[in-house]
């Protein structure tokens, strides 16, 4: 028998997706405002911080899966 995803994506996972998408909204929006402004150092680190949000939820998704599974 498969595993249940229903299960694994239940409200631990909403909350952290949605955390992660308005930390991202935020990040784009900053970086959008910094490309404007022709900072380049500001637009690679923005993108560095939009990339390291976006590991920290792909691992806490991998967590929150890996105790619905046990």
């Amino acid at each position: 028998m498969g595993r249940d995803t229903g299960k694994a994506l239940g409200r631990p996972a909403i909350i952290l997706i949605s955390i992660g998408a308005i930390l991202d909204i935020i990040l784009f929006y900053l970086m959008f405002k910094f490309a404007d402004e022709g900072n380049l150092f500001m637009v690679l680190l923005t993108a560095m911080l939009i990339i390291l949000v976006a590991l920290g939820i792909t691992r806490g998704l991998v967590s929150v899966s890996k105790l619905d599974y046990k």
